[in-house]
């Protein structure tokens, strides 16, 4: 059957990776500049930049190592930990709004680049009628996401995004691709899922029955599942999800 649909990895995939030796201080000081007018509403006394490195910290110890079920421990005990280290609270949609400014810094900001082939790529997929998805386990919500999409200059061509932070699940987890799946109407027959990991990306997808296609750039775990395709440019999508799927 053909494919209708093409779901995307995030990081690695379309954008290069967080820098590992990124000097986090000016992010930091965006953030606790970004911060400071609702400490100021909700009368929070304490240094925002201080609450920014311990809330980092604290969700840092929380997500690693990752639980072994592959679920996503929530950042919102993690606010409410810190704050109450200060002697404060605040109610979910404050929150909410404090961990959005946090999430909110540009990716280009932390040294994240989209692909050159990424834009081509997502506009002429788009343009030939596939429906377009993403799933991720980049722990931010998919309307922060979504903005970073067009901060990295890449075109608004997502159907949906599937992040695990609103999901409380992580790749290589069915879930998080189920869901994408149903947000777009179609079966994973009719849906290749593109990334750069064997275990998160391509052993799933294989195991739903997907097209899965492997972008090539990390070394092949011995034992590794066998994809459908390998790319080395997201340009080679086009002819390649013009072709039949699994089960032709």
């Amino acid at each position: 059957m053909a494919i209708r649909a093409v779901l995307f990895d995030l990081d690695g995939t379309l954008w290069t990776m967080l820098p590992s030796d990124h000097n986090w201080d000016p992010i930091t000081a965006i953030q606790a500049g970004a911060l400071k007018p609702h400490f100021d509403r909700l009368g929070f006394s304490f240094d925002p930049a201080d609450f920014v490195v311990r809330l980092v910290a604290d969700v840092g110890a929380t997500l690693n190592p990752p639980t072994t079920d592959h679920s996503e421990p929530s950042w919102y005990p993690c606010l409410e930990r810190v704050l109450a280290s200060y002697g404060h609270s605040c109610d979910r949609s404050d929150a909410s709004l404090i961990l959005d400014e946090i999430n909110a810094v540009p990716f280009t900001e932390m040294g994240i680049f989209a692909f050159s082939d990424a834009a081509p790529a997502l506009e002429a997929l788009k343009a030939s009628g596939l429906k377009i998805g993403a799933v991720t386990n980049n722990p931010k919500p998919a309307h922060i996401l979504a903005a970073q999409v067009q901060h990295l200059g890449l075109p608004d061509v997502f159907d949906v995004i599937v992040s695990s932070w609103e999901l409380g699940w992580r790749k290589p987890h069915p879930i998080p691709f189920r869901t994408a799946l149903r947000a777009l109407g179609v079966e994973p027959h009719e849906t290749a899922h593109v990334g750069d990991s064997y275990e998160n990306d391509i052993a799933p997808a294989l195991a739903l029955g997907m097209t899965a296609v492997l972008r090539r750039g990390r070394p092949t775990p011995p034992g590794a599942p066998v994809p459908y395709h390998e790319i080395d440019s997201l340009e080679e999508l086009v002819p390649l999800l013009a072709g039949p799927g699994p089960d032709a």
